[in-house]
């Protein structure tokens, strides 16, 4: 990315787990895992499967209105693809009820939400168990956002010169700059190209270039579409195929490396001729030479080395296996005089290589292409959380019939 392409973060406080200790939490519990202080599980039961998906609170949420919509089987089940096709559209309906709940008239009143922002975001990185990564909460879980007004005038750049380095590069992953072109030609399939449509998309007075960014033909009513579970199965197992590719150009394997270990990379010229003999297109091999010679091997002992310094580890230490995030939104703040699900609706796909934030920490507002989410920044006070408990307990009520 340019090295003058201007990064923001957003401080959000946390809450205080004391607080969760109430009637409304407390009475509801997972029936195959000891998460407990949640909302509710619904047990989604299909031909050859069975999902517990649990809609639950944060402690350490990145926004004012965030919830999870999380699988809590007693088996982990990490990508789109491990979920039922029934699972997977119950999660991406309570997705679509979540936007129809924040954007009503009777919420927008009551809870201070005229423009207001929301955003629904998941991550997929399975296998880095051996150092910090965005997805530390290895079950699939989507997050509900939302910020107020007031909460996102306190946005501000961040002053590369008074923050830390590694903070910064935490921010700015050096895949960053290869993504748009790579996920371009991974995702550009017949079945795909049907519902989504590749945009470039500005946010302020810049553009997102750091994803590659796709208007959702059919608008927000298509996360209640079955064929919207098919599209995110069907960009998964894009995904980690090219990046199965790519593994084996770059180090002759396409398998998870063992734990607290790394891929060895091949000479420089056997990379840039297995890239070369790719079908893949010549901007993309160009990035991925390029990419290339930035990367170093790791070796088992620089690795234990690292690991020894939590911010070398998760800064130069790459991510195990597949990394991405995938955001759903609009790019428009709440407008109460107007339907808000008959805006444009994007999805953002994101890879990442190195950084240890997810798709919920880094991502786009209108005004802002890249924020960075600085969580427990401070703690809410009790009015406050009683005001989010009755958000929840509301959007429960509303739509307890499909809970």
């Amino acid at each position: 990315m340019d090295k003058n392409y201007k990064v923001y973060h957003l401080k959000i406080p946390g809450i205080d787990k004391e607080m969760f200790k109430t009637p409304f939490y407390l009475k509801n519990k997972c029936e195959k895992i000891p998460f407990n202080g949640i909302i509710s599980e619904h047990k989604i039961k299909s031909a050859d499967a069975t999902d517990y998906i649990t809609l639950a609170p944060k402690f350490k949420p990145h926004s004012d209105y965030e919830m999870m919509l999380q699988s809590t089987d007693s088996v982990c089940k990490s990508s789109i693809t491990s979920l039922s096709d029934d699972a997977a559209r119950y999660v991406f309906q309570m997705g679509y009820n979540y936007i129809d709940f924040l954007t009503s008239q009777d919420t927008i009143d009551q809870f201070g939400l005229s423009n207001a922002y929301p955003y629904l975001v998941f991550n997929y990185d399975e296998f880095t168990t051996d150092r910090t990564s965005g997805m530390s909460k290895k079950p699939f879980h989507l997050h509900l956002n939302s910020w107020k007004e007031e909460t996102m005038d306190k946005i501000t750049e961040i002053d590369k010169d008074k923050v830390s380095p590694y903070y910064y590069r935490s921010v700015v992953d050096p895949m960053f700059e290869y993504n748009q072109a790579l996920i371009r030609e991974t995702l550009d399939t017949d079945e795909l190209r049907e519902y989504l449509e590749p945009v470039n998309l500005t946010c302020g007075d810049q553009d997102i270039e750091y994803s590659s960014i796709y208007r959702i033909k059919k608008g927000w009513q298509f996360l209640q579409d079955p064929n919207f579970t098919k599209v995110l199965k069907t960009m998964h197992l894009r995904l980690e195929q090219k990046y199965a590719e790519i593994l084996m150009a770059f180090t002759g394997k396409n398998t998870v490396p063992p734990e607290g270990t790394r891929h060895i990379l091949l000479p420089q010229d056997v990379i840039a001729q297995n890239i070369d003999k790719s079908k893949m297109k010549d901007d993309v091999k160009a990035s991925l030479i390029s990419l290339s010679k930035r990367l170093d091997s790791i070796t088992p002992e620089r690795f234990q080395e690292l690991s020894k310094n939590p911010e070398l580890r998760d800064t130069f230490i790459t991510l195990r296996w597949l990394a991405y995030s995938v955001g759903i939104f609009s790019n428009k703040y709440i407008d109460p005089n107007a339907d808000y699900k008959q805006n444009d609706v994007f999805l953002n796909v994101t890879p990442r290589l190195f950084t240890k934030i997810g798709g919920a920490s880094i991502m786009n507002f209108p005004d802002y292409p890249l924020v960075k989410i600085d969580r427990g920044e401070g703690e809410i006070s009790q009015e406050e959380f009683d005001k989010r408990m009755e958000f929840q307990r509301k959007f429960k009520k509303t739509y307890e019939k499909e809970i």
